[in-house]
């Protein structure tokens, strides 16, 4: 049994260890048009040395992550738990900080707000419509839209007041503006507008509450070239540098793809890439519409010596709905733009030198922004100007800064430009997202990552890398043991 995944981010890596682990004579080859595998898991490194997280840095859901890498027989990564989780710091001078352990964090709101009765029923409440989703929306592959009409499916999404928005839904629990506005962009960290995005993804800071936020020593990028040691140990094949032309398609079942002018046959292929791009590569497939997620203006800096900063900290404008506004609808730059500040050398002194650090600045954008386009506005220097105000004296320890636009973003293969694959909203949700096997005309064609169900964010890709394997499993035959004879014979 021969298989070609298209792509190398974590969801075929994640995919290529379960099916290594389970069925050792599989036969594996990746094709990735950059020279590192990773995707969106990738480090930057400075002239100057050190190495810095290029995307995601927040881990959520560790429990998950470490089953996960259980199951694909990965070991050796080690997580750590940050305390307070991350705090933020409105413009008005409001600062909001969620403490790890949940009592706590009741105290302290009740303390701060007089909201600590609305905090335990906004856990409580969540914890019943996690246990459901998890469940019935997210765990699972559906076979065909109409799945999600069964009255299965529809009672709890009623239940969950699933058709409110993010925001709006955290008004059930909190009067406080702050709190709302703290409870509701987490849905950014998958491209989300919490005014516009379902409240079934208001979840995000629910389990980030619950289980915490923890770090992956070594830096999230780690995680990927660890699940690459790991496979090419078990005999996979990355040929890199090299994107596929096209994914060939004989009398409605996959016969291989064509890279570099080459071609070559499989038994199945595997698309892992941005949906609608992917379709693009598929013969005799026209590339539908998508929605794409938000953009990203992202700024990594090499520190001489330490910032006085946590590990997450958030400044935030004290409305966020302008700025969401801005930039999901009018796609322009916001007057009053946020910042996410991430310090690892805080916890992780492997990152740099001793008497440095890095840190990296990430500001929600527009998509469609190069580097000229905000230098034309003043965008990056109102951005350094914001965090000098915050920490004094911080432009001054710089030594070096790495720019990262959604232009970039969009060169690079992500959906017009934005960050996090399509966007959570209602109609690319669940049944209605690309599934695990994206056509149902075509026979050993399968699909996996951030624009595929269930959603983005690094655990819940390598959900759906184990949503794709069970499929391949039940529609080959293989639960009963692996055979080039069975799948032949098919």
């Amino acid at each position: 049994m021969k298989i070609g995944f298209v792509g190398a981010g974590v969801g075929t890596l994640h995919a290529a260890l379960l099916l290594t682990k389970r069925y050792p004579e599989v036969e594996i080859t990746i094709f990735e048009k950059e020279s590192r595998a990773g995707g969106r898991l990738a480090s930057v490194d400075f002239e100057t040395g050190g190495r810095i997280d290029q995307g995601p840095t927040i881990v959520l859901m560790p429990g998950k992550l470490q089953e996960q890498l259980r199951e694909a027989g990965l070991e050796g990564v080690e997580l750590e738990r940050i305390d307070p989780l991350y705090d933020l710091h409105f413009d008005d001078g409001t600062i909001v900080t969620k403490q790890a352990d949940v009592v706590d964090q009741t105290i302290a709101i009740e303390r701060q707000f007089g909201e600590g009765r609305g905090f335990q029923e906004f856990m409580q409440q969540k914890a019943k419509d996690y246990d459901v989703s998890v469940s019935k929306f997210l765990e699972r592959t559906y076979s065909r839209k109409r799945d999600l009409l069964h009255p299965d499916m529809l009672a709890p999404l009623v239940k969950m007041h699933a058709m409110e928005t993010a925001h709006d839904h955290l008004k059930r629990f909190f009067k406080s503006k702050h709190l709302r506005m703290a409870y509701s962009f987490p849905t950014f960290y998958i491209g989300g507008n919490p005014y516009t995005t379902p409240s079934i993804y208001g979840l995000i800071p629910y389990r980030e509450q619950e289980e915490g936020v923890w770090y992956v020593k070594g830096g999230y990028f780690s995680l990927a070239e660890r699940m690459y040691e790991a496979l090419v140990e078990r005999g996979v094949t990355f040929k890199f540098n090299q994107p596929v032309d096209r994914v060939l398609i004989q009398q409605g079942q996959t016969k291989g793809l064509v890279a570099a002018g080459q071609e070559y046959v499989y038994d199945t292929v595997v698309l892992n890439g941005e949906f609608p791009l992917m379709e693009y590569l598929v013969e005799g497939k026209q590339p539908k519409k998508y929605v794409p997620s938000g953009g990203t203006l992202l700024l990594y800096f090499k520190i001489d010596g330490k910032v006085d900063l946590p590990v997450h900290r958030f400044l935030m404008p004290s409305d966020l709905k302008p700025l969401m506004t801005s930039i999901f609808k009018k796609n322009e730059l916001p007057e009053n733009p946020a910042v996410y500040l991430f310090n690892p050398s805080k916890i992780d002194d492997a990152l740099t030198a001793s008497g440095t650090s890095v840190v990296y600045a990430l500001v929600p954008s527009p998509r469609g922004f190069d580097q000229a386009n905000y230098e034309a506005h003043g965008f990056i220097d109102q951005i350094l100007d914001k965090i000098e105000q915050h920490l004094p004296g911080f432009q001054s320890q710089v030594t070096e800064m790495k720019i990262r636009t959604p232009q970039d973003a969009q060169d690079f293969g992500l959906y017009e430009g934005g960050s996090f694959g399509i966007a959570p909203t209602i109609r690319q949700s669940a049944a209605l997202k690309t599934q695990a096997k994206p056509y149902a005309d075509i026979e050993r064609l399968y699909a996996v990552g951030a624009s595929v169900h269930p959603c983005g964010g690094v655990p819940i890709v390598m959900m759906g890398a184990t949503l794709l394997v069970n499929r391949m499993e039940q529609e080959m035959r293989w639960k009963n043991g692996y055979s080039d004879e069975r799948i032949s014979s098919m």
